[in-house]
């Protein structure tokens, strides 16, 4: 493996999975706060749709940010709207974010061989003709043990977390964690192997080992059923050094060394070659909610439509070390290995704007693994960026030109973030 590879894999470990995630209903109920966090709403006969006990509704989106300290491992959680932060956790030199989604945060911790599920406490309940924001305390729900966890993916109210040392995959439902309850609905045995499952239309889709042993990537995809029984899926189904995943409202896709297998909701497989303008290949998928971003190895990027299976490709003067599409699909920033941001027009390729926002570890470091790399998270209206170097966690108004509209000053080294609250 080349050194360009291995620094594509270094930076591929510490992007986040970011899948859209629907809740709709006739109500969402949540975690209730903590003890520790009384609630100030009011009773529940005069509650609005949607209210659960321990919230309290607001009037617009309750966002929140969470920041991971690539130097010690610790987790905050900060308040997008008072910017205080609202919770600090303990971490290790294993503790990383394995996924964010809209609501819910999953930590992995290698040594203590864990994952551990947050409650952010801030959620949209989305009835259609009208909108409901609610705001809680952050909690603890629950914790899954496993050998070796790896990649976590929430999507399609439920959230599969797989453990490489055995390549177990444990399943979850969504809905239960609303109540404090992490209840399993699957588990199923693959065998060893640094690999990852996506839930997608109420069944599984699983990497399965290499023959050549645990330490190779996965080549080839299995179908599980909601009960956990094999299923049949059609089409390509292998592709070698399989690594990244992604799943949009429709598709669930996997990055691999010839394109991205792409799977559709009856189950079809199909390879999608990466365009003839790609520098090598993608080792991560960021979805938004019909589109999925493919940074390259060389340098540049593709958004891919899985629908239709068409790419656009986006240039970059450097190799793009983190990229983020906001969940509607409306705004996308990538980073690359000099710093560089680009505000890019999903539907077009074309990129609105590009500037140097932070400074990035370079090949020449001799100690890479004491500097972590910068990370991105988009939302419908702003963007962020971490600056490990700077201490700092950067907002950006990427409407504007990526001017910076505020700067929250985390303390260590920030690398991972994630925002939750839509």
């Amino acid at each position: 493996m080349n050194r360009s590879t291995h620094r594509s894999v270094i930076y591929s470990s510490l992007a986040i999975l970011a899948l859209g995630l629907s809740a709709c209903g006739s109500s969402d109920p949540a975690a209730e706060a903590p003890p520790s966090m009384p609630s100030e709403a009011g009773s529940s006969a005069s509650a609005p749709h949607g209210y659960v006990e321990g919230a309290q509704e607001a009037s617009e989106p309750q966002l929140r940010l969470a920041v991971h300290d690539g130097q010690d491992g610790s987790l905050e959680i900060l308040d997008l709207l008072t910017e205080e932060s609202v919770a600090e956790e303990n971490g290790g030199s294993q503790t990383r974010i394995g996924a964010a989604d809209n609501r819910y945060l999953f930590e992995t911790d290698g040594e203590a061989g864990q994952v551990r599920v947050y409650d952010s406490g801030v959620w949209t309940v989305d009835h259609g003709d009208h909108v409901h924001y609610y705001t809680s305390g952050v909690s603890e729900v629950d914790e899954v043990s496993g050998d070796e966890p790896g990649h976590v993916v929430s999507h399609d109210a439920s959230v599969a977390v797989f453990f490489d040392g055995d390549g177990a995959v444990k399943v979850y439902d969504r809905k239960p964690l609303e109540d404090g309850e992490l209840t399993e609905t699957m588990s199923i045995e693959t065998g060893a192997h640094h690999g990852l499952a996506v839930p997608f239309n109420d069944h599984v889709i699983t990497t399965t080992p290499q023959d050549d042993g645990p330490d190779e990537l996965p080549g080839e995809l299995a179908l599980y059923s909601g009960g956990g029984q094999p299923a049949e899926l059609s089409g390509q189904t292998d592709c070698s050094q399989i690594h990244g995943a992604g799943a949009t409202s429709d598709a669930a896709a996997f990055a691999c060394d010839a394109g991205v297998l792409t799977v559709d909701e009856d189950f079809g497989s199909t390879l999608q070659p990466y365009p003839e303008q790609a520098e090598g290949r993608a080792w991560t998928l960021t979805a938004g909610s019909d589109l999925l971003i493919a940074p390259f190895e060389g340098s540049g990027l593709g958004l891919l439509d899985p629908a239709t299976g068409s790419w656009t490709h986006v240039a970059t003067g450097a190799e793009v070390i983190s990229a983020g599409i906001s969940p509607d699909d409306g705004t996308a920033l990538a980073l690359d290995a000099d710093g560089v941001g680009y505000a890019i027009d999903p539907e077009t390729g074309e990129i609105l704007s590009s500037r140097e926002l932070v400074q990035v570890p370079s090949d020449e470091d001799e100690n890479e693994e004491s500097s972590p790399a910068p990370t991105v998270a988009v939302d419908d209206e702003r963007a962020y960026v971490s600056d490990p170097a700077g201490g700092r966690v950067l907002e950006l108004d990427v409407a504007d030109g990526l001017r910076e509209a505020r700067s929250f000053a985390a303390g260590g080294q920030p690398t991972q973030i994630a925002v939750m609250g839509r």
